[in-house]
């Protein structure tokens, strides 16, 4: 499944792939930074934000999550923990305890799983905020507002994902139960459709 992208970059859900790939590579980065600034750490083996939310994906999060169950021939394993799921739970049915970041779909996790913790909010007056995770025990955690205001190039904004991620997708968010099925089953159309067309 090396060259799976390659197969599917000339369709509209391989670009949407592509381009959203892009953003979370851009937003990796500047979360990497962002730690190196503030004191901002996960506990170790929490995972309780992974119990609390079951993520709503726009198309582009759940075709970004199916390229990443497809290639990593995980799609047995996924499926199974969404049919067996409990709809009504507040768990995110990829959540694994024992796994060292609690998902089993780490790389294709969705937007806000991804900025929960390591990204600021704005306030009515556009000023930075950040605020510590709500589970932790120890809220002693605090960034300087100034240094914030200071190094805001390098701080990820809730706000400016959430546009960049509209600008990746065409359609409203659905439960992870049926946007993921749905992506996988697109994309291995897409992929019977190249394997049958002649070169």
């Amino acid at each position: 499944m090396e060259d799976l992208l390659n197969k599917i970059e000339d369709t509209i859900p391989g670009e949407m792939i592509i381009s959203l790939r892009e953003v979370y590579r851009e937003l990796d980065e500047k979360q990497s930074r962002f730690q190196k600034d503030f004191p901002v750490h996960c506990i170790e083996s929490c995972g309780e934000c992974c119990r609390h939310y079951v993520p709503i994906l726009t198309q582009a999060e759940a075709l970004v999550a199916a390229y990443v169950i497809i290639r990593d021939e995980k799609e047995d394993e996924v499926l199974s923990r969404l049919n067996c799921g409990d709809t009504e739970s507040t768990v995110c049915p990829l959540y694994n305890n024992e796994g060292p970041y609690h998902c089993s779909l780490y790389e294709g996790r969705s937007m806000v799983c991804r900025l929960f913790g390591f990204s600021c909010s704005e306030d009515k007056n556009h000023n930075l905020v950040w605020r510590a995770c709500k589970w932790k025990e120890d809220k002693k955690e605090e960034i300087d507002a100034t240094l914030l205001k200071s190094k805001r190039n390098d701080v990820p904004v809730m706000s400016e994902y959430g546009e960049r991620l509209e600008e990746c997708s065409d359609i409203e968010g659905e439960s992870i139960y049926c946007a993921i099925p749905k992506a996988i089953w697109k994309l291995k159309m897409i992929l019977q459709m190249t394997e049958d067309t002649p070169a």
